[in-house]
C-alpha cells in the first residue's frame, strides 16, 4: 500500500511540474496582435478630388525574453497615396502603380532591474512620450514630428535611443534619454503638402521668378547630431508633475541666410534660402490632476 501511495505521489508531482513548465513556456511565447485601418477622404467641392487614400495594417509583437526582459515591436504595412503616373515607363514600376511602404515604428528591448533593482533600461527604436497633453503637447519634444498626415495632430516617429529610468520610490523617478543621431520632422504629403509653407511677401515692385533652398544637416557624430534629455517625475498632493530638460535640435528647419538674385529689368528675382536645424535648450514642466 505504501508503494502504491508513493508511486501516486510521485506521479502527481510530475503532473504539477509539467503544468508549471508549460505555463512558463506559454508566458514567453511571441504575442502577435494587430489592427486594420482604412482612411479615405475626398473634397466636398466639385469635382470631388480624392484627398487621401491609406490602408494600414499595424502589427505589434511582444515577447517576454526572461523574467527581467522583454522585446516589443510595432510595424506599419501600408498602401498609401494614389498612383502618380506620368509616362508609360511608370507602368512598369509597381511601387508607382500601387504605392506601398513598410515602416518600423518601434523595436526595442527592455531590461528590468538593470545593474540595480530600481533601474530599468530600454534600448532600440522607441516612442518616448513626455507630458500628459493629448494632442498638442509642448513638453513632448524628444521624438521627431510625423507630419505626413497634417490632420493627425501630435503624431511622432520613434527614435533610436538609450532610455534609462531610476525609481527613487513609488512616487518619484528620474529618467535619462540619449539619442545618438538627429532625425528631422517629415513634412505633409498629398494635397496638404503646402500646408506648412508660409506665403512669401515681397516689397512692392519685386516679382518672384524662382525659389530654391539648401538644407544644412548636422554632421552625424556624437557632438553634432546627438540629443540628450532628463526628466524628474513625481506624484504629490493628488497631482502628477514632471520637470524636464532637453539639449537637442529643433526638428523643423529655419531659414538662416537668403540670397536675392535679379533676373530681369522689371523687378524679377530668384531667391535661394539656406535652412538649418538649430540646437537649443528646451525646458519643460507638466502638471496634471483630477
Amino acid at each position: 500500500m505504501k508503494r502504491i501511495n508513493l508511486t501516486f505521489a510521485l506521479f502527481f508531482v510530475l503532473i504539477i511540474s509539467s503544468h508549471i513548465a508549460v505555463a512558463q513556456e506559454t508566458n514567453k511565447q511571441l504575442k502577435l496582435t494587430g489592427e486594420l485601418l482604412t482612411d479615405q477622404r475626398f473634397l466636398l467641392k466639385k469635382p470631388n478630388d480624392w484627398a487621401w487614400n491609406e490602408n494600414r495594417l499595424t502589427l505589434k509583437l511582444n515577447k517576454k525574453i526572461t523574467d527581467n526582459s522583454k522585446f516589443y515591436g510595432e510595424v506599419w504595412l501600408r498602401n498609401l497615396g494614389l498612383p502618380n503616373i506620368n509616362s508609360s515607363a511608370d507602368l512598369y514600376n509597381k511601387g508607382i502603380v500601387d504605392p506601398y511602404n513598410l515602416e518600423i515604428r518601434e523595436a526595442y528591448v527592455q531590461l528590468y532591474g538593470f545593474l540595480s533593482k530600481n533601474l530599468d533600461l530600454k534600448i532600440g527604436r522607441q516612442r518616448i512620450t513626455w507630458g500628459t497633453a493629448d494632442k498638442l503637447n509642448p513638453t513632448d519634444n524628444l521624438n521627431p514630428y510625423d507630419l505626413e498626415d497634417i490632420l493627425d495632430f501630435g503624431r511622432h516617429r520613434g527614435s533610436d535611443a538609450i532610455n534609462m529610468t531610476y525609481y527613487l520610490n513609488n512616487e518619484f523617478s528620474v529618467q535619462g534619454v540619449f539619442i545618438p543621431f538627429f532625425q528631422p520632422a517629415n513634412m505633409p504629403v498629398g494635397i496638404f503638402a503646402n500646408a506648412l509653407n508660409p506665403g512669401m511677401q515681397l516689397p512692392q515692385g519685386l516679382t518672384l521668378k524662382g525659389f530654391t533652398d539648401n538644407i544644412n544637416m548636422p554632421q552625424y557624430n556624437l557632438a553634432e547630431s546627438s540629443t540628450a534629455g532628463v526628466k524628474f517625475k513625481g506624484f504629490a498632493a493628488g497631482f502628477d508633475f514632471s520637470l524636464s530638460y532637453v539639449w537637442g535640435r529643433d526638428g523643423m528647419p529655419i531659414s538662416t541666410y537668403n540670397t536675392f538674385t535679379p533676373v530681369d529689368m522689371t523687378g524679377g528675382i530668384t531667391i535661394n534660402s539656406d535652412l538649418s536645424f538649430y540646437r537649443t535648450h528646451i525646458f519643460g514642466a507638466d502638471l496634471a490632476g483630477s
